[in-house]
């Protein structure tokens, strides 16, 4: 019999590291492709005619911002991905669902963003940015989805984490989707302010986060953690 409050779980419950070591792989993949969107002056596709090769590269500065602004954003969640290892404990059939949806969102994310870089300062920089701030939104949704399954009755979280640092974490990755969501409608009115809103705010993600907190008696031992 299960304690009151407990939830279960779905499917065969198993360990974190296929599961982490599929999520990173994906990660690595959408990191290393954007470097190959960027065509080479003088290349079958890339710029022709030129005669000055600096001034055909720096002509490129679509190419190179978006390859920075795709990075930042696929690089911060990254950085969240290995920052839960230490959060979550194990998966579930549900659990890698949600995965999955926001790895989708992941690897799609550098088209709005590639999209909005290519139409910036044009007639059509308005819907680049309404596209790009949904998408940034519904990464943040993807995100969430994973923590508030994992969340009741510590469904797949780590039993030892203390309440008030899973409340902290709630609070900061809510308060991130939230504003992501709201940049939405800004992004309608005052296009630039509101994907400067919603890159903002995944870039935060790149500071430091609060060192995971446990339970008094609860820590987990130091070849636990260094091993992770």
């Amino acid at each position: 019999m299960r304690a009151r409050g407990d939830t279960s779980t779905h499917g065969a419950e198993r360990g974190l590291s296929r599961f982490e070591g599929f999520s990173d792989a994906v990660f690595a993949i959408a990191l290393t492709l954007l470097i190959v969107e960027i065509k080479v002056p003088g290349s079958p596709e890339g710029p022709q005619g030129y005669t000055d090769l600096l001034k055909a590269m720096a002509e490129q500065w679509r190419e190179h911002l978006a390859l920075l602004l795709c990075y930042l954003v696929i690089g911060a969640y990254w950085v969240q991905h290995h920052y839960s290892g230490r959060i979550y404990a194990k998966s579930d059939h549900w659990f890698s669902v949600l995965n999955l949806v926001f790895l989708l969102a992941i690897v799609v994310v550098p088209y709005p963003i590639r999209v909005w870089c290519f139409h910036l300062g044009t007639e059509f920089e308005r819907t680049a940015s309404i596209t790009l701030a949904i998408s940034l939104a519904l990464t943040a949704c993807a995100w969430m989805a994973k923590w508030f399954y994992g969340l009741p009755g510590r469904r797949v979280m780590d039993k030892r984490l203390a309440a008030d640092f899973l409340r902290q974490m709630t609070r900061r990755y809510g308060l991130a989707a939230l504003i992501q969501i709201g940049a939405v409608p800004i992004t309608m009115i005052a296009p630039l302010a509101g994907v400067t809103i919603g890159l903002a705010s995944v870039a935060f993600f790149l500071l430091p986060q609060p060192k995971p907190r446990y339970n008094p008696g609860q820590e987990p031992r130091a070849e636990e953690t260094l091993g992770e």
